[in-house]
């Protein structure tokens, strides 16, 4: 079988005008397309199911377990022209942990312009709890001269019933610290026309920094291949000494003068943190580093609480600590460590790119004695980043002031939504009042909340308001424009 794997990842509801259904359920779609010579275009749909807006119960074997339905369409012109529906039961778990798992669907098809649609169903969940993809797919013809098959992250391969060992996809394009390799497979079409068959060629692989494409430390790789019609390429990078940061995946393929006449990229980011122990701070070396340069407490102190909107809770707590005790050279080495932790590459550049946003949320958000990275909305935004669309109530004389953010794509979460209210009108700060993104602040109530001071409680359930001006609230939170 060969493989032409034209990734395509939906990000839900970015730009390819993907539309997502309000639901709890979530997971994270990429299309991957392989080239099978003289059939068409073999299409592998790789849905990462996100295990922690499913729905997990005891089984009968007395382990957690969550269960999905999953229906995958190809439509041509308003026509399905291919179909799967898959029972999928996820991981079995004695703990409390809920692991993404992965659901796999193949079609082969003709080169041309399709539509995908995804509906993804909890069976364990209310009926409600369900979600929809849908956006356009694009199949091309293959190419003349070389070109570049997508890469495929795997994590290793399986046999086949004859034999053959098949790459297992990756879920994702993140890397936690637990994770040590970072596996690969693409394919290169049209060396035998350019080449020759059997004639050699120059072929590479590297980890690059995603900002610089420099090659990092030792992740380069470079063989002597032999041309031939497809020459697929599976290997591995190990990655335990690669520190945190954004990198690309990248395989080339050179001509004898060393042209490079090809190029195929996945982008993967790895999480590899450095330990925050008092012991191991001591021993963190900040000469010669951006922060080596601060020497006045009460600014770097200001640098390191700002960091509390994209801290973890030991960093939050370590944060707290740090602006009790002012200590510049803990403060100095906990800062550089935070960063070191997100860009192990360029530590000094993350922190710049973050702190440009903090000026940024103190301009648009601060109030009263709030600094703007103090605020519910400044918090918001150095999260996330600015909103897809942002709704206006504040003038709405029916219900108290409410702003709604809207995010196509919120960090690993798609079309979710924030509602901020000023529960005391005048005084200018809006706080966080309910948000559909696990972890966050959530208030089923809020809508009737919004309407309790002025209008009669008669028209409302205690969620929902049953008044035109109600209506209109719950239109701006599910169709906002």
């Amino acid at each position: 079988m060969t493989r032409n794997s034209l990734f395509i990842l939906f990000s839900l509801l970015a730009a390819g005008g993907i539309a997502q259904q309000r639901s709890t359920l979530d997971a994270v779609v990429e299309s991957k397309r392989f080239h099978v010579e003289g059939k068409g275009e073999q299409l592998d749909v790789h849905i990462s199911v996100l295990g922690g807006t499913a729905i997990w119960k005891t089984n009968e074997s007395g382990k957690r377990q969550p269960h999905i339905e999953a229906l995958t369409l190809i439509e041509l012109d308003s026509a399905i022209v291919d179909y799967r529906k898959s029972d999928i039961l996820g991981p079995e778990r004695s703990d409390t942990i809920t692991s993404d798992f992965l659901v796999d669907e193949h079609f082969l098809l003709p080169a041309g312009n399709y539509v995908l649609t995804i509906e993804l169903v909890d069976v364990n969940g209310p009926a409600d709890n369900l979600s929809q993809w849908r956006g356009p797919l694009v199949l091309p013809t293959l190419p003349q001269g070389i070109s570049f098959s997508d890469l495929m992250l795997t994590t290793g391969s399986r046999k086949d019933e004859k034999g053959n060992a098949i790459p297992v996809p990756f879920a994702g394009t993140y890397y936690p610290a637990d994770v040590t390799k970072v596996g690969f497979y693409a394919e290169v079409y049209g060396t035998e026309a350019t080449f020759g068959r059997d004639s050699l060629f120059s072929l590479s692989y590297q980890i690059e920094t995603y900002e610089t494409k420099m090659v990092k430390g030792e992740f380069r790789r470079a063989l002597r291949v032999k041309g031939a019609s497809v020459v697929p390429i599976a290997a591995e990078f190990p990655i335990d000494q690669l520190p945190s940061g954004n990198y690309l995946l990248s395989v080339e393929v050179a001509d004898h003068k060393g042209e490079v006449l090809a190029r195929q990229e996945q982008f993967i980011q790895r999480n590899n943190p450095l330990q925050y122990d008092m012991n191991a701070l001591q021993n963190v070396v900040v000469s010669n580093t951006f922060v080596d340069r601060i020497n006045d407490p009460d600014t770097l102190a200001e640098h390191v609480a700002c960091l509390r909107p994209i801290a973890d809770d030991l960093e939050r707590r370590m944060i707290d600590d740090r602006w009790k005790d002012k200590n510049l050279e803990l403060m100095k080495r906990f800062l550089y460590t935070f960063w070191a932790n997100r860009d192990g590459f360029d530590p000094e550049r993350a922190w710049k790119s973050y702190y440009a946003q903090v000026v940024n949320a103190n301009r648009m958000y601060g109030c009263r004695n709030q600094k703007g990275y103090e605020s519910d909305r400044g918090i918001t935004f150095l999260k996330y980043g600015l909103p897809s669309t942002v709704v206006d109530g504040s003038q709405d004389n029916k219900q108290l002031p409410y702003v709604i953010w809207h995010y196509y794509r919120a960090g690993r979460y798609s079309d979710k939504r924030f509602v901020f209210w000023q529960q005391n009108v005048g005084i200018g700060c809006w706080e966080l009042m309910h948000s559909e993104i696990p972890g966050e602040l959530k208030n089923y109530n809020w809508q009737a909340q919004l309407s309790a001071p002025l209008g009669p409680a008669g028209q409302s359930d205690g969620r929902r308001v049953f008044s035109v001006e109600g209506q209109r609230v719950e239109d701006n939170f599910l169709r906002p424009h």
